[in-house]
C-alpha cells in the first residue's frame, strides 16, 4: 500500500504519546500550530495545458459543489493548494514514468506531499466524500483533456496513469481520515475519562466544563447519571458497549458520556428535553448487568449538576444493598432513584443528599410553621412509634389536633409519616435539620 503517513500526523501521534505535563489538551485547539514549520518540496513548473486545466477545475468547483462554495477563504486557498499539489506530484510521476517505461517495475507514485501541507483539522473542514468529490472532478478535467498534455501516441497510457493516480490518492486520502478519525476517536475517550472521573470526584470547576465543551456538550443543559454493571452475557467489550450507549442516546435526541469507575459504568446523559430521566433511561437498561442494581441520580443542571447527579448516583449504588424497602416487592426496583434512598445516602456521607433532607423536609417545615409546631408533632409522632394516641398524650392535644398536623406536615414536605418508608426519611431528615441548627448556634457564638 502507498505509504500515507504524513509527517504532520506522526508528529501529532508522537505529541499523544508523550504528553503528560497537560494530558487534557484538546484536539480543538490547533494541534499543528505548535508544531515546525516545514516547507513542502519544490515541484518544477506545470505544463500551460495543466495550468488551464488546474483553473478551469476551480471555476468547476465553485459551480458543481454547493459546499465548496461555502468554505472559508483561507479553506479554499488550502484546498486549492491541496489540489495544485497533487496535480504537480502526478505531472513529476508522470516524467518518471515515460522516462523509465522499459523497466520493469514501474515507478509507484509517491503521495507524501499531497496533503502536506494541510493542518490536521483541515479533515474537520472537508469530509472523505467531499475530498473524493474533488478528485472526482480532477479527474474528469484530466481525462477530457488528456490530447492537450500527453505526448503523441502516449494518450492511452497518459489516461490509465490518471485512472491508476486517482485511486491511489482516494486510498491514501481514505487512510488518512481514517487515522485521524481513529486518533480523534482516542483522543475524545481520554478526554471524556478525565471529565467523568473529575465529576465522580466532585471537581466541577472550568477546566472540567471545558473539557465538556470540546466533547460537544453546550455552556447550559440539563442532565442525570446512570450507574451500573455492563452486562458481559455477549462478546462485545465494555468500549463496544460504550459505543452502543452512546448510539442509542444519539437516535433518541440526546448526548452522553460513558467511562468506568472503579468496576462500574457511569453514563452522563443530556436528553436535550426530549424525555424524562426516568424515559430515557428505559432504552439503555437493557445494557446493564441483571444482576446488579442499575442506578439512576436525579436531574440536575450544567457542569455543578453533573458532578451532584453522578455522585449521587454512586452513592445510590452503594447503599443498595440497604434500602430494600425502597424497592418494589418481589424485586429491585431498575432503576433505583437517588432520591428514593435518600437517608441511607445521607448515613453514608453524602453531602447531597443531606442538603436535599435539610432543604425539602427541615427547612421547609420551619419556614411554614414559625412556632414550630409541626416540627414538635412530627418529632413526637416519630419518637412515639407513629402512635396518635401517644403522640396525643405527649403533646397533650386531642389525637384529631395530631391528624390535622400530620396532614400539614404532608402538604409542606411531600413525605407521609404514617408510611414506615417516608417516616424513616423524615427521622433522618429532623435528626439531621436539628444537628444543623445546633452547630449553627454553635458557630454564632
Amino acid at each position: 500500500m502507498v505509504e500515507h503517513n504524513l509527517w504532520h500526523v506522526l508528529q501529532w501521534h508522537t505529541k499523544a504519546k508523550n504528553s503528560t505535563a497537560d494530558s487534557t489538551s484538546m484536539l480543538g485547539e490547533s494541534t499543528h500550530r505548535n508544531l515546525p514549520k516545514r516547507d513542502a518540496p519544490s515541484q518544477q513548473p506545470l505544463p500551460a495545458p495543466v495550468q488551464q486545466i488546474l483553473q478551469q477545475a476551480q471555476e468547476h468547483l465553485s459551480e458543481t459543489l454547493p459546499w465548496y462554495q461555502s468554505l472559508a477563504d483561507d479553506d479554499k486557498a488550502t484546498l486549492n493548494v491541496v489540489i495544485e499539489t497533487a496535480v504537480a506530484n502526478f505531472v513529476s510521476w508522470l516524467d518518471e514514468l515515460e522516462a523509465n517505461s522499459a523497466a520493469e517495475d514501474a515507478p509507484r507514485p509517491s503521495l507524501d506531499h499531497i496533503f502536506f501541507i494541510a493542518p490536521l483539522e483541515f479533515t474537520q473542514v472537508v469530509s472523505l466524500r467531499q475530498t473524493l468529490d474533488v478528485t472526482r472532478v480532477i479527474v474528469d478535467l484530466l481525462e477530457g483533456n488528456v490530447a492537450t498534455f500527453a505526448k503523441p501516441g502516449r494518450e492511452r497510457q497518459t489516461l490509465d496513469a490518471i485512472l491508476y493516480y486517482a485511486r491511489e490518492v482516494a486510498f491514501s486520502a481514505a487512510a488518512i481520515y481514517a487515522d485521524t478519525a481513529e486518533m480523534r476517536e482516542n483522543w475524545n475517550v481520554r478526554t471524556e475519562t478525565f471529565a467523568m472521573e473529575s465529576l465522580a470526584q466532585g471537581t466541577a470547576d472550568s477546566k472540567v466544563a471545558s473539557q465538556m465543551a470540546v466533547l460537544g456538550w453546550p455552556n447550559t443543559y440539563s442532565c442525570f447519571a446512570l450507574v451500573g454493571k455492563l452486562s458481559r452475557s455477549g462478546k462485545l467489550s465494555s468500549s463496544a458497549i460504550a459505543s452502543r450507549i452512546r448510539r442509542k442516546v444519539q437516535s433518541t435526541g440526546g448526548q452522553c458520556l460513558v467511562s468506568d469507575h472503579n468496576d462500574l459504568t457511569i453514563v452522563l446523559v443530556n436528553p436535550r428535553d426530549q424525555s424524562s430521566p426516568e424515559e430515557a433511561s428505559i432504552g439503555l437498561l437493557h445494557f446493564f448487568s441483571q444482576s446488579a442494581p442499575v442506578c439512576l441520580g436525579p436531574l440536575r443542571q450544567n457542569v455543578e449538576g453533573a458532578a451532584e447527579t453522578i455522585q449521587a448516583a454512586l452513592t445510590t449504588y452503594q447503599v443498595a444493598p440497604a434500602a430494600e424497602d425502597a424497592t418494589f416487592a418481589g424485586g429491585a426496583m431498575r432503576p433505583l432513584h437517588a432520591d428514593d434512598v435518600l437517608p441511607e445516602r445521607a448515613l453514608v456521607g453524602d453531602q447531597f443528599a443531606v442538603d436535599q433532607l435539610y432543604r425539602e423536609a427541615y427547612l421547609r417545615l420551619k419556614q411554614g410553621d414559625p412556632h414550630g409546631i409541626m416540627l414538635a408533632t412530627l418529632s413526637a409522632f416519630l419518637t412515639c412509634g407513629r402512635s396518635l394516641e401517644l403522640t396525643a398524650n405527649k403533646l397533650s392535644v386531642h389525637p384529631n389536633t395530631v391528624r390535622y398536623r400530620l396532614k400539614r406536615s404532608i402538604e409542606v414536605t411531600n413525605w407521609d409519616p404514617t408510611n414506615p418508608r417516608e417516616a424513616f426519611t423524615l427521622q433522618i431528615a429532623l435528626k439531621l435539620g436539628q444537628i444543623r441548627d445546633i452547630s449553627g448556634s454553635d458557630a454564632d457564638e
